[in-house]
């Protein structure tokens, strides 16, 4: 497995446990008998949200990081 990718599943994983947090945050879950604490806890609301801004903005950074050097590099090729 190739360091890239790695850090790609990292990234993925922490993205998507913090958007499922979120969701939990906002509907709750009536299976599990959770109530939904953004209305009581608005600042736990607002440390999700900037994980999930954060997460993302890495994610994207990390693609163009990636796709920059492999565009360089074949970029030769197509002249």
């Amino acid at each position: 497995m190739h360091f890239f990718q790695v850090i790609a599943m990292l990234l993925t994983s922490s993205v998507s446990a913090a958007l499922a947090i979120a969701h939990v945050g906002k509907k709750g879950n009536t299976h599990a008998g959770w109530l939904p604490i953004c209305g009581q806890v608005p600042k736990f609301c607002d440390h999700v949200t900037g994980a999930l801004v954060a997460g993302f903005a890495a994610a994207i950074i990390y693609l163009i990081l990636i796709f920059c050097p492999l565009y360089s590099a074949q970029s030769p090729l197509y002249l």
